[in-house]
C-alpha cells in the first residue's frame, strides 16, 4: 500500500488498519523501514528503489550499467597481474551484471516511454520527456557498445582461461548486448513516432483552440470560410446518416415464420391494438364442398346485383336476406360461408372499409358467442 501510494498516504490511514498501531509504527520508523514527515507516511528511499529494481520500474540509470563496466575492467586488470580465482570469480560477476542490468534498463526505458505517451497530459512536458529518453537511450547504446568492445579486446585472454562457466557467461553475454541494441533501434523509432504525433496533436489542439476563440467571439463565419470548408468537405462524419431499406418478399409475409416476424416487429413498434385477437386456424378439407348444391341453385351473381343497390354492409344483407322457397331456409354457418364466397370472388365490386362488425349468437350447444366480421360495402366507384 506504501508503495503504490507513495505521497498521499496519511498517519490516521495506517493507524485505521487492524494490524497496526501506534507502538508498531514508531517501530519501523525506529528501522527506518518508513519515516513520517507532517502526519504523512512514506516509505525509505532505499525500499523504494529496491522494490523499483526487483520489478524493473523507476526511473532509467545507466550508472549500474557503467558501474559493472569499470569493475570488470578492475578484475580483468587485477587477474591479468595476479591469477588469483577470486578476480575470475569478480569477472563472472561483472559479466552477468553488465548482461541483467542493461536488460533491466531497455526494459525501464520502453516502459517509461509508453507511460509518458499514454499518461502524461502537458504536451511540453511530454516531448521533454521523450527527448530526455530519447538522450537515456543513446547513452545505453554507448554503454553497450563499450561492452563489446572490451569483450572483443579480452577474447584472446579469456581463450586463455579454462573455464567452461566463464566461456558460457560470454557467448550469452553477447547475444544478449547484440539482442538489446537491436530493441533500442525499435525503441528510436518508437520514439521518434511519439514525438511526431505529440507535434500533430499540438498543432491541431493549437487550431481548435483558435476556432473556439473566433466562435466565442462570433467571428468564425465572417473572418474565416469554416463554413465553406465544412459544406464542401466529402468526408462521412459530415454526411447525412443514410438508412438501408429492404423490401421482404410477399410471398415470405404470407408464411408462418413472416407472420412470427411481422408480431415481433409490431410488437416493438407498438402496432398491436388487439393482441388477444389470434389469427384464424385452417380451414377443414372440403369446407366448401358441402354447400356446392345449394350454391348451384343459388343465383349468387344476381344476389350480388341485388347488394350493389343496396345502403347495407354485406355480412348484414347476406344474413338477413329472404332467399326463394325452392332453396329455403339457410343456417347461419351456411350465410356465413357466402358472405366469404362472396368477398373472394367478387372482391373487385366490392369496398373493404377495415372496420369490424360484431354480432352475438348462440351456436348449437347452446354457447353464447360473439362473432366478428369485415364491413364490406358495394364500391360505387365500380359502378360510376
Amino acid at each position: 500500500m506504501l508503495f503504490g501510494n507513495k505521497d498521499s498516504i496519511h498517519k490516521s490511514e495506517i493507524l485505521a488498519r487492524d494490524d497496526m498501531s501506534d507502538e508498531r509504527l514508531e517501530k519501523l520508523v525506529l528501522y527506518e523501514i518508513i519515516h513520517e514527515n507532517n502526519n504523512v507516511i512514506g516509505l525509505d528511499d532505499r525500499i523504494v528503489t529496491f522494490i523499483e529494481e526487483f520489478l524493473e520500474i523507476g526511473e532509467v540509470t545507466t550508472s549500474f550499467i557503467n558501474d559493472n563496466i569499470q569493475a570488470l575492467n578492475e578484475n580483468l586488470k587485477y587477474y591479468r597481474i595476479d591469477s588469483n580465482p577470486k578476480f575470475l570469480r569478480n569477472i563472472k560477476r561483472s559479466l552477468k551484471r553488465i548482461s541483467s542490468t542493461t536488460s533491466r534498463e531497455v526494459m525501464k526505458l520502453h516502459k517509461n516511454i509508453d507511460d509518458t505517451y499514454k499518461n502524461q497530459d502537458n504536451y511540453v512536458i511530454k516531448l521533454q520527456e521523450l527527448d530526455k529518453y530519447k538522450s537515456k537511450r543513446d547513452d545505453i547504446i554507448n554503454l553497450i557498445r563499450e561492452s563489446e568492445q572490451i569483450i572483443s579486446d579480452a577474447q584472446g585472454f579469456f581463450n586463455t582461461i579454462i573455464d567452461a562457466e566463464l566461456n558460457s557467461i560470454v557467448l550469452d553475454l553477447r547475444y544478449i548486448l547484440v539482442r538489446n541494441r537491436d530493441y533500442l533501434n525499435e525503441i528510436q523509432s518508437q520514439i521518434i513516432d511519439y514525438i511526431n504525433r505529440i507535434q500533430y496533436q499540438a498543432a491541431i489542439y493549437k487550431k481548435i483552440q483558435r476556432l473556439k476563440e473566433l466562435k466565442d467571439y462570433e467571428e468564425l463565419k465572417y473572418k474565416t470560410d469554416f463554413i465553406d470548408v465544412v459544406t464542401g468537405t466529402k468526408a462521412l462524419m459530415f454526411q447525412r446518416r443514410s438508412v438501408l431499406k429492404s423490401r421482404i418478399s410477399l410471398d415470405f409475409l404470407y408464411s408462418d415464420r413472416g407472420h412470427e416476424l411481422s408480431k415481433k416487429i409490431a410488437t416493438k413498434l407498438d402496432l398491436l391494438r388487439n393482441t388477444s385477437r389470434k389469427p384464424a386456424g385452417r380451414m377443414a378439407e372440403g369446407f366448401d364442398e358441402s354447400n356446392l348444391e345449394e350454391s348451384t341453385s343459388l343465383n349468387v351473381a344476381g344476389l350480388v346485383e341485388k347488394f350493389m343497390t343496396s345502403d347495407s354492409d354485406l355480412f348484414q344483407f347476406v344474413l338477413t336476406y329472404k332467399f326463394p322457397e325452392k332453396v329455403g331456409e339457410l343456417s347461419l354457418e351456411k350465410r356465413i360461408s357466402l358472405y366469404v364466397g362472396i368477398s373472394i370472388d367478387y372482391d373487385s365490386k366490392l369496398s373493404i372499409s377495415g372496420k369490424l362488425g360484431k354480432m352475438d349468437y348462440v351456436n348449437d350447444k347452446k354457447q353464447k358467442l360473439k362473432l366478428g366480421y369485415a364491413i364490406i360495402k358495394p364500391n360505387r366507384k365500380m359502378q360510376a
